[in-house]
C-alpha cells in the first residue's frame, strides 16, 4: 500500500525525534547521528519540492478544465450562430421573392397607369453660356435665351460707265444688312426658335424681311433633329455656314442664287430633318458626317405682292462630312440638291407666260448700298427647276482653302410655238483664308461648316486702361464666277432661241478683318467686279467692269 507525502512526512519526524534516543541507549557515535540528520534534511527538502510541483500540476489542470469548458461554450454558440445565419438566409431569400414579385406587379401597373406628372423644380439658374444671356430651371428641363445679330454695312463703287451700261450709277451709302433678335425657348427635347429681322436688302422696306425664323424643332430620337416652321434648310457648305463667320462680307454669287431655288432664310419647312454625329471616330477612322432633308415651300412674304393661287412645293437635300481629321487637319467633302417640282401659281396670269414662273440673279457679292441685279435672268415662265453640285474645303490651323461648283437647271413652260428649250446655267468659287494671329480655324459638327476664329488675346479698355491684347486678324480672298447665260448666240434675239441673255459675271475680292473680342468684328472689303452681259437682242454690251470697296461693323451672340 502506498504512503502518500502526508504519511512519509510523519515518518521523517518520527525518525527524527527517535534518533537521538536511539543513539544514547546504543552508544552511537555523533557523526552517525549527523550523518543520519543530514539525510534527514534532504529528504525534508525534496518533500517540500515535491509539495510545489504538485500544486503546479493540480493549478494547470484547473486551467486545463477551464479552457476546456470555454471551448466548449465557443463551440455551442459557433453552433448556435450557424443555425441562425440558416434561417437568416432562408429567410431573406424569402423577402428577395416576394420583392420580385412586387416589382414585377408594380411595373406593370405603372405600364398601365399614366406617366405621374414630375414635382415641380424650385428657383432658377442665370448663365451665359456663348454669350448669350440664358434663364434656365434648377433642374435643367426648361430654358429660354436672347442672342443678337447686328451687321451695318457701308459702301461706295467707282464706276466708269458708258452710255450703254445698264446700271451706270451704283448707289454709295450704308445698308442695316442684319438686324436680328433671337429668341430661344427650349422644354425637354422641344425648342422654339423666334427671330425677327429689321435689316435686310435693303433695310426696312420689304415686310417680308421682318422674319429670320419661327419653327419649332424636336431633338428625342438622337441624332436626328426635326424642324417645322420658317426655317433655313440646310444646304451647301457655304450657306450651313453661319453669316457671322463668312471669310467676305457675301456668299458667292452661286451660292446665293442657288439656295433661293428652294431654301434661304425664312423658308417653309414641313418638316426639315438633320443627323450628325459629334466628331467621334467612325468605322473606317477619324471622321464625322451630316446628312439632311426638306421639304419646303414658298419663303415667307410670299403672298405680300400679290395672293397666289398655290404655292411652291420642293425639296432639298445636303449630304457631308469630314473623311479625316486630327489636331491640326480638317478634309470636308459636301454635295446637296433641290428641286422644284411646283413652283408658285398666280391665277390671274396667263399660262405659259406669268402664271408659273421663277427668276435667278444676284447683287455682285456685295450689299452695302445698291441692291441691283447686275445678272439677272427676269422672271421666267417654269414649270420646274433643279441645283446639283458640290464643295470641297481643307484647313491646317489657321489657313483655310475651299471651293466649290454648282449646276442650276430650268424646264420653261411656254406657249405653243414658242421656243422652249431647257435652260442651264453655272457657277463657282475658290477661297482662303488666312488667320495672321495665329488662331485656327473652328469646325462646326452641328452645321458641318467653318467658323470664325476664338479670340486668343482679346483687346480690351476697362478702368486700367488698354489691354495689350491684340484680337484676331483674318484675311481672306476669293474668285468667284456666274453665268446665267443659257441657249443664246451673240448677235441673235433670246426670242428667237428661247434662251436667255443673263449675264456673266467674274468678281476678285480681299477682306480684312478684326475681332478685337469674340462678340465683334470690324471689316475692310476690295473687289474688282467684270460684269459681261447682252442685250436681249444679244448686240449691245450693257455690262460693266468697276471697283467696290465697303466694310462692316458686326456685334453678334
Amino acid at each position: 500500500m502506498g504512503l502518500s507525502y502526508r504519511d512519509c512526512g510523519a515518518l521523517v519526524a518520527f525518525c527524527a525525534a527517535m534518533i537521538p534516543a536511539a543513539a544514547g541507549a546504543q552508544g552511537i557515535s555523533m557523526d552517525r547521528i549527523e550523518a543520519i540528520e543530514k539525510q534527514i534534511r534532504d529528504l525534508q527538502n525534496q518533500l517540500q519540492q515535491l509539495k510545489g510541483e504538485l500544486g503546479e500540476a493540480k493549478q494547470q489542470l484547473r486551467q486545463s478544465k477551464g479552457e476546456a469548458q470555454r471551448a466548449k461554450d465557443q463551440l455551442r454558440q459557433a453552433q448556435e450562430a450557424a443555425q441562425q445565419a440558416q434561417q437568416d438566409a432562408a429567410k431573406a431569400a424569402t423577402a428577395q421573392s416576394q420583392a420580385t414579385q412586387a416589382a414585377t406587379q408594380a411595373q406593370a401597373a405603372a405600364a398601365a397607369a399614366p406617366p405621374a406628372p414630375a414635382a415641380p423644380s424650385e428657383g432658377i439658374k442665370v448663365a451665359f453660356p456663348g454669350g448669350r444671356p440664358t434663364i434656365s430651371s434648377s433642374d435643367g428641363r426648361m430654358s429660354f435665351s436672347i442672342g443678337n445679330q447686328t451687321q451695318f454695312d457701308y459702301g461706295t463703287y467707282y464706276q466708269n460707265p458708258n452710255s450703254n451700261t445698264q446700271f451706270p450709277d451704283l448707289n454709295n451709302g450704308v445698308n442695316l444688312r442684319r438686324e436680328r433678335i433671337f429668341f430661344v425657348a427650349k422644354f425637354d427635347d422641344f425648342t422654339l426658335n423666334v427671330t425677327p429681322d429689321f435689316g435686310g436688302s435693303p433695310d426696312g422696306v420689304n415686310t417680308s424681311q421682318y422674319l429670320y425664323e419661327a419653327n419649332l424643332n424636336f431633338t428625342g430620337f438622337k441624332p436626328i433633329t426635326a424642324t417645322l416652321g420658317y426655317f433655313k434648310p440646310w444646304f451647301s457648305l457655304y450657306d450651313s455656314q453661319s453669316s457671322n463667320d463668312f471669310l467676305l462680307m457675301e456668299r458667292p454669287s452661286i451660292i446665293e442664287i442657288s439656295r433661293n431655288v428652294a431654301a434661304g432664310d425664312a423658308r417653309a419647312t414641313f418638316p426639315s430633318v438633320k443627323a450628325s454625329n459629334d466628331g467621334t471616330s467612325l468605322p473606317w477612322g477619324s471622321g464625322s458626317y451630316f446628312a439632311a432633308l426638306a421639304f419646303t415651300g414658298a419663303p415667307y412674304g410670299a403672298q405680300t405682292s400679290s395672293l397666289l393661287n398655290g404655292e411652291q412645293l420642293g425639296v432639298v437635300g445636303r449630304l457631308a462630312g469630314r473623311p479625316y481629321y486630327d489636331e491640326d487637319w480638317n478634309f470636308h467633302l459636301d454635295v446637296s440638291g433641290e428641286n422644284v417640282f411646283h413652283p408658285n401659281i398666280n391665277a390671274s396670269g396667263t399660262p405659259g407666260v406669268s402664271r408659273e414662273t421663277l427668276s435667278f440673279g444676284d447683287r455682285p457679292e456685295d450689299r452695302a448700298a445698291d441692291q441691283n441685279k447686275l445678272i439677272n435672268t427676269g422672271s421666267l415662265s417654269s414649270s420646274s427647276a433643279s441645283v446639283i453640285g458640290g464643295e470641297v474645303a481643307g484647313n491646317w490651323r489657321n489657313i483655310l482653302l475651299q471651293g466649290g461648283y454648282y449646276q442650276i437647271y430650268d424646264i420653261q413652260s411656254k406657249l405653243p410655238g414658242v421656243p422652249a428649250p431647257g435652260l442651264s446655267f453655272n457657277g463657282g468659287y475658290v477661297e482662303a483664308g488666312w488667320n495672321i494671329t495665329g488662331e485656327p480655324f473652328r469646325y462646326n459638327v452641328g452645321s458641318a461648316a467653318f467658323a470664325r476664329p476664338k479670340v486668343d488675346d482679346p483687346f480690351i479698355i476697362n478702368e486700367n486702361g488698354f489691354s495689350p491684347g491684340v484680337g484676331a486678324w483674318q484675311l481672306g480672298a476669293r474668285w468667284s464666277v456666274m453665268s446665267l447665260n443659257s441657249n443664246v448666240t451673240p448677235g441673235v434675239s433670246q426670242s428667237k432661241t428661247g434662251g436667255i441673255f443673263g449675264g456673266y459675271q467674274q468678281i476678285f475680292g480681299a477682306a480684312l478683318s478684326w475681332y478685337p473680342n469674340d462678340w465683334i468684328r470690324f471689316e475692310m472689303q476690295f473687289q474688282y467686279s467684270m460684269v459681261d452681259k447682252l442685250n436681249s437682242l444679244g448686240t449691245v454690251q450693257i455690262g460693266q467692269h468697276f471697283q467696290t470697296l465697303s466694310g462692316r461693323m458686326q456685334v453678334a451672340f
